[in-house]
């Protein structure tokens, strides 16, 4: 159902006559009936019918229906100077044109903008209005606490808990629990960045979807994604970032009540990932269990299997700085928490366990390199590239090469043609004790693409003697080479969010164009850059929303002010382009020009609000309780509305004024929380 209302005036001294068209234009392809004029008694309308939906066009004031050029319901207007005259129009489609006409007739009818003005105000009263400087950004920032509620299914049929879809196009609302189930997928990333627009004014929302992901976890406190919806694919697990969520919620809503009730729900989330214990130096390694975790474009080239450009390594045997880091501040979130709750010895537990991670994530900072790396779940080691043997297919080959350090190999097959192969290879030589070894890989360990393969060894190896192949054509070509962990991406910079890093890291890795190259790229931070090794000719980089954002959070906590006011001007030219140009947030844009990639108004490309803030030095608790820093890293005076709470901040001064009128003003050395009368009453 649509509802509208057109009015003229005729301001002006002479007679005004006219014409309005309103059209339909409807599309049914072989599913139905095209828009075309109809007559119900009186009433002449616009029909049309689709599937099992019969829309109807009605208008008051007694219209014509017209069938060209497109068919339109067609009225005369005629004012003299000083009149003026209300038209109101309704679209229904439900299953048949009688239902449709009454439901259209029936809403003209009704006090429809008494309506439309209550959501108004409940709207407002819960969208955070900014005056940056760049009315484009403005817009931004409006529509996409806009975009998110459009997301927001608050009372689906049949089913007790609302959610949020990722996607809404094309909109197709689920009808039953079944639906539900398949529908709510938002990932952990994904909620992590959407509380960006919807803090703090919809932390009833985000309580919601915390509650939505503790109602999936099971009994070992694994937390699997709903991405994950091909049966043949393995399952894998959310992001570990819950009691980061959970924490950033207490902040707005001071629910301590759940933090009680949800403790050890939070704290068995990490057990999947810390399957040894709480003390992770007695993990192997690690590792992702699977590329789309991280939710990136083209920036794990080096992971990916299905791409052209793909180097197809496998990331599980790949421990992440990311990972380290995310877990890291899930430790300290948990001590957060448990102190709050007044429980000491979990307290100490997980203080212990923030320390541990923290070492472990120096251990990835390569001093050479000036960044953190990917290491060897095995090794701990990013070893130079040894072997690079490129060569046609032979039953057997021998290599016989030594390696400096130990190695993981990794073997890419090239089909003579597209079709797949079922082959064995087998890998002969020795492991990093020099103790004889070998590794047999069957035709279920290969996946073909595109007459293309990737394997990776599950073995070190100090010596690779030789390779056997069989199965495969002669004419089919093979690379064997020692697996690259070096090639960085914009997830080995989480660590910036983190206390791992030193003063002499932090400084190293912020002046090193190569971890953080062109400080003044126009659309942000790209997901991968040149390392030890040119990228792939034809790989399209793309600059990635929601890594973005925890990017610049990271470069604001290691006090990186300048930096990050200007990556995010930068990242704020392509989300206003993708606005302007394209109709849309997007989650991707080309680091070259800007253009957008992936879904239009997916939640992972909204524009963040949240951040806005941060880098002014406020955070909005309520609008009777604002806390503030004396960091401003925007380059014009912001001003914030929200509920009757105005703030002015610009680099030297803040004013804040509470609905019930107590004014703050002055500036900012060092953090503080200023509150309205009313509420210290």
């Amino acid at each position: 159902m649509v509802v509208g209302g057109v009015t003229f005036d005729n301001l002006g001294e002479s007679f005004l006559s006219m014409t309005l068209d309103l059209a339909v234009i409807l599309i049914s392809m072989s599913q139905g009936t095209a828009a075309y004029p109809d007559r119900e008694g009186i009433n002449q309308v616009i029909a049309g019918q689709f599937r099992n939906l019969a829309p109807v066009l009605f208008m008051t004031g007694g219209p014509s229906a017209i069938s060209s050029p497109y068919p339109a319901l067609s009225i005369p207007i005629h004012l003299a100077a000083g009149q003026s005259r209300t038209l109101t129009w309704a679209l229904a489609s439900k299953a048949s044109r009688d239902a449709s006409l009454d439901a259209a007739r029936k809403v003209a009818a009704s006090p429809w903008r008494e309506r439309v003005q209550q959501r108004a105000r409940f709207h407002a009263a819960r969208t955070l209005e900014v005056q940056t400087g760049y009315p484009e950004w403005d817009t931004a920032f409006v529509q996409s606490q806009t975009e998110a509620q459009i997301h927001w299914v608050g009372k689906p049929d049949k089913i007790e808990s609302p959610f949020f879809l990722r996607s809404r196009l094309p909109d197709d609302a689920p009808e039953n629990a079944i639906q539900h189930d398949r529908r709510d997928d938002l990932s952990l990333l994904e909620a992590l960045h959407l509380k960006q627009v919807l803090l703090p004014a919809r932390a009833d929302q985000l309580s919601t979807i915390v509650s939505n992901f503790l109602s999936r976890q099971k009994e070992d406190g694994s937390i699997f994604s709903e991405r994950n919806a091909f049966a043949f694919s393995r399952p894998f697990h959310e992001c570990p970032m819950l009691a980061s969520l959970s924490l950033k919620l207490y902040e707005i809503d001071g629910n301590s009540n759940r933090l009680q009730q949800t403790f050890s729900s939070l704290c068995r989330s990490l057990n999947p990932w810390l399957s040894a214990g709480d003390n992770p130096e007695t993990n192997a390694g690690l590792a992702w269990e699977d590329t789309r975790q991280l939710q990136m474009d083209t920036g794990l080239f080096n992971f990916d299997i299905w791409e052209e450009n793909g180097h197809g390594l496998d990331i599980r045997t790949a421990e992440s700085p990311a990972l380290l880091s995310m877990l890291q501040m899930e430790a300290a979130a948990l001590a957060k928490i448990a102190a709050l709750i007044g429980d000491d010895s979990e307290v100490e537990k997980f203080k212990a366990l923030s320390t541990s991670l923290s070492q472990r994530i120096r251990h990835c900072w390569e001093d050479q390199l000036g960044s953190f790396i990917y290491r060897d779940i095995e090794s701990g080691l990013t070893p130079d590239r040894e072997l690079f043997y490129p060569s046609r297919i032979q039953r057997e080959l021998t290599i016989g090469k030594t390696f400096l350090k130990p190695q993981r190999l990794q073997l890419h097959l090239i089909a003579s043609d597209e079709h797949t192969r079922a082959c064995i290879i087998r890998f002969i030589g020795t492991d990093p004790n020099g103790t004889a070894t070998e590794e047999v890989f069957k035709p279920h360990d290969l996946r073909w693409v595109l007459g293309r393969a990737h394997l990776t060894s599950q073995k070190l190896y100090q010596s690779i003697q030789s390779i056997s192949f069989n199965g495969l054509q002669p004419e089919d070509r093979f690379v064997l080479e020692t697996a690259d962990l070096a090639q960085p991406d914009i997830t080995c910079l989480l660590p910036l969010l983190t206390e791992a890093p030193t003063p002499e890291m932090l400084e190293k890795l912020i002046a090193n164009k190569d971890s953080i190259p062109d400080h003044g790229r126009p659309f942000g931070m790209p997901e991968t850059w040149k390392a030890r090794h040119e990228l792939p000719p034809a790989l399209t980089i793309r600059n990635n929303i929601i890594w973005n954002t925890l990017f610049i959070e990271g470069l604001l906590r290691s006090g990186q002010y300048e930096l990050a006011g200007a990556v995010f001007t930068h990242l704020m030219t392509a989300i206003t382009s993708g606005l302007t140009h394209h109709d849309g947030f997007f989650p991707f844009y080309n680091s070259k020009d800007g253009r957008p990639a992936g879904n239009r108004n997916a939640l992972a490309g909204l524009a963040p609000l949240g951040l806005l803030l941060e880098l002014a030095g406020i955070r909005i608790l309520s609008p009777n309780r604002v806390v503030l820093w004396e960091h401003y890293s925007l380059t014009d005076p912001l001003k914030v509305h929200w509920q009757g709470l105005s703030i002015y901040k610009d680099s030297s001064l803040v004013r804040v004024i509470f609905p019930d009128g107590t004014d703050f003003t002055g500036t900012i050395e060092e953090p503080i929380m200023v509150s309205a009368e009313s509420d210290k009453r």
